[in-house]
């Protein structure tokens, strides 16, 4: 419960002032060109799946950490996904996706990895726990 409890004060601190991908995604869409402080701050995976997830029309917030966002629904606002950016290069271990799976479900959110890969393209697949049984 407790982690519940500090994604909506993160949830919430980023709905009300406007985000590093907010004010990122205002910018892609303008004629201004990037700080160069801004352009090696930013994780550009993180910012290929934010616009890539707006262009398709979700409601796109902060993760609770640099490598996730998490999707709210339009109609409810409830929370309905998390998602784990991956580099197409980098390894990933088990253990971390099962812990993720295992916050998203405590949440009763969806898991979704996002794999970037070296040209910007986002492929996005669900996980899921199966329990075999006897």
């Amino acid at each position: 419960m407790g982690n519940i409890l500090i994604l909506d004060k993160v949830t919430i601190m980023s709905e009300k002032d406007e985000t590093i991908l907010d004010k990122l995604y205002l910018a892609l869409n303008s004629p201004k060109q990037l700080t160069d402080n801004i352009i090696y701050s930013v994780n550009w995976n993180k910012v290929n799946v934010f616009v890539d997830l707006k262009q398709r029309g979700r409601v796109v917030i902060d993760g609770m950490d640099e490598k996730s966002l998490i999707i709210k629904d339009k109609e409810n606002g409830k929370f309905t996904a998390t998602i784990l950016i991956v580099d197409e290069n980098e390894k990933i271990s088990f253990k971390k996706i099962l812990e993720k799976l295992h916050q998203s479900k405590l949440m009763n959110m969806e898991l979704y990895v996002s794999i970037v890969d070296k040209y910007g393209d986002v492929t996005y697949y669900t996980l899921s726990e199966i329990k075999m049984v006897k």
